[in-house]
């Protein structure tokens, strides 16, 4: 089994109907005009950044998710 490492992915369909995936850990962003291409976009530029950096010498930036309400008046 190959070494793996996990990380967050975060997908938000923006007003234009495209959308924008990004892992904050590594700081990596895409955009792209379909949800699975984007996505599968995003794993590829993980892969080429945890290569270019080095597996042994990458440190993932811890990422607490929530959801909260804000008040609109």
């Amino acid at each position: 089994m190959a070494n793996e490492v996990s990380v967050s992915a975060i997908l938000v369909e923006m007003e234009d109907g495209t959308y924008k995936a990004s892992c904050p850990e590594v700081g990596i962003e895409v955009r792209g005009t379909d949800s699975e291409d984007t996505i599968r976009d995003l794993k590829d530029a993980v892969i080429r950044r945890i290569r270019e950096i080095g597996a042994d010498k990458i440190q993932l930036n811890p990422v607490k998710c929530m959801k909260f309400k804000v008040p609109i008046d």
